[in-house]
């Protein structure tokens, strides 16, 4: 079978086009070891040059100039590009050079003589995050004590205002105290005798706090949050209202919850487009997780302590948390699987961390991801025999 029964429509970049001639050049490197005053060498054969492609592109036609300038912008563009060899099929090829030829003779024609340098082909280390599993949103997490409470404030409001305007004070002096020491933008509360509306809005004030775009390590900042929630989680532990102890402490764990919801849409963010180096790391995950469920079981365990026979809303919140727990476990670790499984490797020669890479995976780039695994790491350009180190497996 000859090569013409098998040829492919030639494209850069999704750019088609015609061609006369194409040629591939592959050359061999080579280190000559000479001695002095010698006429013999020792040639050494250290590889292949990357193979190298000349083609001749040919647009012809009324519509030859707006396609040739399709091409042109194809191969102006920086990086490498997917080429489509007409024999060979696809390969990933950079624009060495590129010259265009237009004749006399040929009216409405060009052509376009490209040299392309073929690089090494994309890998994908990581397989992309398709969790479709969604987390409780917030009002859900603090309906059923939230709707109590209201439901207590506006029976107060009909029997005892004066008892009323002492607890509603309370609630609102406790949150503006939240909302100072979190560095929160002051609200005004509108409606004091609606709890599940400025309760939601703090929590959805809070998840924003938690960016990714600053110099700071993201776990570094969701830890100082976390933190700060966890100190304000005892905020109305000694208030009078029952109900008002479980709606803040819902409000604590929809806060835990939705810092947790912010860092699992970043990392799916970042695996989905493959980034070797995401804001978390595997065993950084694994830290959020263990944290969001220990405050879960906290608040599981003061609901039963609450009253000595639990309540309908004790028992539906109490349901409430533990399903918070098996999704926020069932999507971390989702996202952690995503990636190969983490080992150790023991560095056998003093080397650099793109030594290493380059030894474990043939690929040198990966060096800045080994070193995101080891957050201790001093000094990248020195690594010494004996070092143990956190790697992906290959």
């Amino acid at each position: 079978m000859s090569w013409k029964n098998e040829l492919q429509d030639a494209s850069f970049r999704g750019i088609y086009f015609e061609c006369s001639t194409i040629k591939d050049a592959v050359s061999k490197a080579q280190a000559i070891h000479q001695a002095p005053f010698s006429d013999e060498a020792s040639i050494e054969d250290v590889g292949k040059d990357p193979r190298k492609i000349s083609i001749n592109a040919i647009f012809t036609g009324n519509t030859y100039k707006a396609d040739s300038d399709q091409l042109i912008d194809a191969l102006n563009s920086r990086g490498s590009g997917v080429l489509i060899h007409p024999i060979y099929g696809m390969c990933n090829a950079s624009v060495a050079n590129y010259s265009i030829d237009h004749e006399a003779d040929n009216v409405d024609a060009c052509t376009i003589n490209i040299e392309f340098i073929v690089g090494k082909e994309q890998q994908n280390f990581f397989t992309p995050v398709t969790v479709n599993q969604n987390i409780t949103d917030t009002k859900s997490i603090i309906a059923a004590p939230a709707t109590a409470l209201q439901g207590e404030l506006a029976q107060l409001n009909n029997e005892d205002s004066d008892h009323l305007f002492h607890i509603v004070n309370r609630i609102r002096t406790g949150i503006n105290t939240a909302r100072t020491y979190l560095n929160l933008a002051k609200q005004n509360i509108d409606d004091m005798l609606s709890p599940p509306s400025y309760i939601t809005a703090f929590v959805d004030d809070l998840g924003q706090l938690l960016t990714f775009d600053t110099n700071i390590s993201a776990l570094t900042k969701w830890r100082d949050l976390s933190k700060r929630i966890t100190r304000f989680s005892t905020l109305f532990e000694n208030d009078e209202k029952t109900t008002l102890q479980q709606t803040w402490r819902a409000c604590v764990i929809s806060s835990h919850v939705s810092l947790a919801q912010t860092i699992i849409q970043q990392t799916r963010t970042e695996l989905s487009h493959n980034q070797t180096a995401s804001s978390f790391t595997p065993l950084e995950l694994a830290l959020v997780r263990q944290s969001v469920r220990k405050a879960i079981q906290q608040a599981i365990n003061e609901e039963r302590r609450t009253t000595a026979s639990l309540t309908l809303i004790n028992t539906q919140q109490i349901q409430v948390y533990k399903n918070l727990a098996d999704e926020i476990h069932l999507q971390i670790q989702e996202l952690i699987e995503q990636r190969p499984p983490l080992t150790t490797t023991t560095i056998t020669l003093p080397c650099t961390l793109h030594w290493l890479a380059h030894q474990l995976y043939g690929d040198y780039t990966r060096a800045n991801e080994i070193q995101r695994l080891n957050p201790r790491l001093n000094n990248p350009a020195l690594l010494l025999k004996g070092m143990e180190l956190n790697v992906y497996a290959r």
